[in-house]
């Protein structure tokens, strides 16, 4: 009986060493508050990565994710730096777990690539009803502050290769006071982001046709079209956050086959959209600069 007693005592304490560092390693998958997931306060069932039971969003912390440096929208197949974030004023403890699904369906969407492996995780479900659905969490060396009472993540995610309409993250965070022995102090959060395609992609037109020449572009490139109608156009070069970095005005009395040229533009090297408008059209082009 006696050895039955201690079997069972270490059975008991392997047991909950083994739930604290799960805990402190992110935790099982299905907690960010996502459609079909619970939160990560453990006010909802088994399987919470906290058991706290406390109502989220209930103290003086604040979460958001922060995609692209605060851009909204995305370009199929660019790679963005995505960095889920939380500040809380008395809790020096943190965690989170993010996961990322078009709108359209609930299903998962992009790729993932870890950039410290030390700080972060990624965890694909085996079991449960999204197993499609890849998460990015903390590991025990992310929980701690990157600043005063901040804790901050970053990974990459690149973005499908085709337009998948509205996609939003979810993520989950936690403020801890990483006393290890009771969960009912500490506090969760969730957040949530919308992301949309990039606007003028979703308008592009093949009518005139439109070249650019050369392409990857020197600073004076030479744009060429065929007009119906004599009219001014429009040029505008706008990059990958949708800020526009040039523009202007040309004048072309002639219909037929015209030659514009945009000189000293003094971009950086890097992937632009040429944006060309008329009194009947737009256009849109990718264009590289060296």
């Amino acid at each position: 009986m006696k050895k039955n007693i201690i079997t069972a005592s270490f059975t008991i304490i392997l047991f909950l060493f083994y739930s604290l560092i799960a805990k402190n390693d992110g935790g099982p998958p299905y907690n960010t508050k996502a459609p079909g997931e619970k939160s990560c306060s453990g006010t909802e069932g088994a399987n919470s990565c906290h058991s706290g039971g406390i109502a989220d969003n209930a103290g003086p912390g604040t979460a958001s994710i922060i995609f692209d440096n605060g851009n909204t929208t995305y370009i199929p197949g660019q790679t963005y730096i995505i960095k889920p974030r939380i500040t809380h004023y008395t809790l020096n403890k943190f965690g989170f777990q993010i996961v990322s699904l078009r709108n359209s369906d609930n299903k998962f969407t992009g790729t993932i690539t870890l950039i410290d492996t030390n700080k972060t995780r990624m965890q694909s479900p085996t079991w449960g009803s999204y197993q499609d659905r890849n998460f990015v969490m903390h590991r025990i060396a992310g929980t701690a502050p990157v600043s005063a009472n901040t804790g901050e993540w970053t990974y990459q995610w690149k973005a499908p290769s085709t337009n998948q309409g509205a996609i939003t993250f979810y993520a989950s965070m936690l403020a801890a006071n990483g006393d290890n022995a009771s969960d009912k102090n500490d506090q969760t959060y969730n957040t949530k982001l919308i992301i949309t395609p990039f606007n003028t992609i979703e308008n592009v037109s093949t009518e005139p046709v439109v070249s650019v020449y050369p392409n990857p572009i020197n600073d004076n490139p030479n744009i060429t079209l065929h007009l119906a109608n004599a009219q001014a156009l429009h040029f505008e070069i706008i990059d990958l956050n949708g800020k526009n970095v040039y523009n202007t005005t040309e004048q072309k009395p002639n219909t037929g086959t015209q030659v514009y040229h945009l000189n000293n533009l003094n971009l950086s090297s890097g992937i632009y959209l040429l944006k060309i408008t008329g009194i009947d059209f737009s256009s849109v082009r990718k264009i590289v600069v060296e």
